[in-house]
């Protein structure tokens, strides 16, 4: 396999207020057997800017884009899907948020200082996971070493920017071990007009729902992570491997929202058992199970409206997630199988009410999800033809509790998909590929039943009917990659106005989603390169008859909401080993957006950003950068809908990104 060494830019650190440490990344330039995009970031050379994993991946990748919540939580979006139509893992394990509104994305959930690599599937293309329909997100975490090794970083930077992150790992050849911690907090950051977040929440149409005069000046958020990984070989053929992540997250603004995050606790467990060469049909045997939970406690305390513990609103809310996945995978006539059982339970329940007392209505009725998966993976190679292919069948059900809400029903769903994506290398520097494919999601408990008629008891499943096709070729020093894809969307789960006001409720919709991107990186010499990617989406609905019959309002634009605009990156890097350089410039065109069901219209921006860090050697290296250096006001795919917003007017507010912000890190590793 070859690859191409990027030391890119890592985290797009324009859109980022909080720092961590450069990495370098090595993206991988040919997949034989899948079509992966794997971002490597095992290896920490100098610096980048990186505050959660929806940022980092934003930056790095120009078919994905970020959206702005707060100073952390940031949401992912990919190709245009997003929320519960994209899967995001860690080490394959699922993790869901508690939040309804979104404040706790499943990306959060992971800190920066874990990651191994991250590996993105885009389209339908994945059966090994529960609901891949738009593609699929893992974070590959770091395994501990032998021997003892450790690593001590403190970060400074604007806005009262504070990080202290720690790791000590070590083992034999039998079992080794690994911890780690951080501590962050920072204040409120400013956009480029120097407003701070609570000063942007002062658009709101009700005078309530703005910080109070106590609160105004708080700090954006404090947070703690602390981690831990075993590993254990067992013998000759067997491995246990047991790991831990706790997250602690505390008053988090969220501007956008009329509740901020008082607290958002996580605790996740992973076990993973392997066997490996037991035989002919076995080269390794599999057992996962994973358990997390996520409390997440919102309230009305730092506004303007909470002038009583009766007038201050609070909705403590829970998720958990638990499952099991036995795979076997073998070689069988020189083609690698797998096959695999795929189990887990949901849960999510919440409430609402005020101080006296939290519990007074139910917003999500103590809902589980249980799903029972079967799955069969494939791939040989014919000759220049790389073949892959996947099956899965899907049994799926929902089960409120009707105790708590009468009016919400049991529903039931299943599902088959499949998929196949053929590589034809045309030459040892060249290749073309094609797939297609089937996948689908069951709508969540908040689509099914969430309070106040937002909430569809009778939301079918989407099912999505994918086609992509691309080629990658290396023309000397010149990489380049282009893909294409069209995504026919059967009853897509979608948001829209109810009537004139600003209630909402989800419907089934047919809808498409098509687009491409390319990507070209140019090696100039031995240490300076040029790294460039751009992409563009369009989503559309095919029919607006189908939201007119349900809505009161106008229902006449076909521009589907929630998808970014054609955005573009291109960074001129310079790495001798010692130092590094980079000047980056991000682009987007302004966004298209659905005026009928209350998205506003976000303005094009163009920024720029410069990086420096170097090796002081002796286990030393320091970082620093200069982020929105031209100080520009931008906002970044945050006008959706769907979520309880602050308004503006009629219309949700949007968040600014920072304005110009600076940063260094000081790093130690032995």
């Amino acid at each position: 396999m070859k690859k191409l060494s990027i030391l890119s830019l890592a985290a797009i650190a324009a859109l980022a207020t909080e720092p961590v440490t450069i990495q370098k990344i090595t993206v991988e330039a040919d997949a034989p057997k899948s079509d992966n995009k794997t971002i490597d970031a095992n290896e920490i050379v100098q610096f980048s800017r990186q505050s959660d994993l929806g940022e980092m991946l934003s930056g790095t990748l120009p078919e994905i884009t970020h959206v702005r919540t707060s100073a952390i939580g940031n949401d992912i979006v990919l190709r245009g899907f997003k929320k519960d139509n994209l899967n995001i893992t860690v080490d394959d394990a699922k993790i869901c948020g508690a939040c309804p509104n979104r404040m706790d994305p499943p990306a959060m959930h992971i800190s920066s200082s874990q990651i191994q690599n991250v590996e993105v599937k885009e389209g339908p293309f994945d059966v090994s996971q529960f609901g891949s329909l738009g593609g699929k997100i893992n974070v590959v975490t770091k395994d501990p070493s032998k021997g003892m090794h450790g690593e001590v970083s403190a970060t400074l930077g604007s806005y009262d920017y504070r990080k202290i992150s720690t790791t000590l790992e070590g083992g034999n050849d039998k079992v080794q071990a690994l911890v780690g911690y951080s501590h962050e907090s920072s204040a409120q950051y400013k956009d480029g007009n120097g407003q701070t977040m609570s000063e942007q929440a002062d658009n709101a149409s009700m005078a309530a729902q703005r910080y109070s005069a106590n609160h105004k000046n708080d700090d954006a958020y404090t947070r703690q992570n602390f981690w831990a990984k075993i590993v254990g070989n067992i013998g000759d053929n067997q491995k246990l491997t047991l790991s831990y992540f706790g997250d602690r997250a505390d008053n988090v603004l969220y501007p956008r929202y009329p509740m901020d995050a008082l607290k958002d606790d996580t605790d996740m467990f992973k076990a993973k058992y392997q066997l490996f060469d037991l035989g002919t049909f076995s080269e390794e045997l599999m057992i996962e199970a994973y358990h997390s939970k996520v409390i997440h406690e919102m309230g009305t305390d730092f506004r303007a409206g909470a002038t009583s513990a009766t007038a201050t609103m609070v909705s403590p809310v829970d998720a958990t997630i638990e499952g099991i996945r036995i795979e076997n995978s073998a070689t069988i006539n020189a083609s690698d199988v797998t096959f695999g059982l795929d189990l887990s339970t949901r849960n999510w329940n919440g409430t609402k009410g005020n101080r006296t007392n939290p519990y007074a209505s139910v917003q999500i009725p103590d809902a589980d999800t249980d799903n029972i998966g079967l799955y069969a993976k494939a791939s040989h190679t014919f000759g220049s033809i790389d073949l892959n292919g996947g099956v899965r069948y899907d049994d799926t059900h929902i089960n409120p509790n009707q105790s708590l809400m009468a009016s919400a029903k049991d529903r039931d769903y299943s599902n088959f998909s499949a998929n196949i994506l053929a590589r034809y290398h045309y030459s040892n520097v060249g290749n073309f590929f094609v797939g297609l494919g089937q996948s689908s999601r069951v709508p969540d408990a908040r689509e099914l039943y969430f309070a106040g008629g937002i909430g569809n008891t009778n939301l079918n499943e989407t099912i999505n009917r994918e086609i992509d096709m691309g080629i990658e070729n290396t023309l000397g020093n010149l990489r380049l990659k282009g893909t294409l894809f069209y995504s026919d969307l059967k009853d897509y789960i979608y948001a829209y106005k109810t009537g004139v006001s600003t209630n909402t409720s989800y419907a089934n919709i047919d809808a498409r989603i098509m687009g491409g991107d390319i990507t070209a990186d140019y090696l100039l010499n031995n240490e300076w390169s040029l790294r460039s990617g751009i992409a563009y989406q369009q989503g559309s609905k095919k029919d607006t008859a189908q939201l007119a019959a349900l809505s009161t309002a106008v229902q006449t634009d076909k521009d589907l909401a929630d998808i970014p605009p054609f955005k573009g990156r291109i960074a001129l890097v310079f790495d001798d080993a010692k130092n590094y350089a980079s000047a980056e410039w991000i682009a987007a065109q302004s966004q298209k957006y659905d005026r009928d069901n209350g998205e506003q219209a976000i303005n094009g921006y163009a920024i720029f950003n410069l990086k420096y860090g170097t090796n002081l050697g002796n286990g030393f290296s320091l970082s620093t950068g200069i982020n929105n250096f031209f100080n520009r006001t931008y906002a970044v795919s945050n006008s959706y809908i769907g979520l309880t917003t602050l308004m503006e007017g009629a219309q949700p507010l949007i968040l600014n990104e920072p304005g110009r912000n600076f940063y260094a890190t000081l790093s130690y590793k032995f």
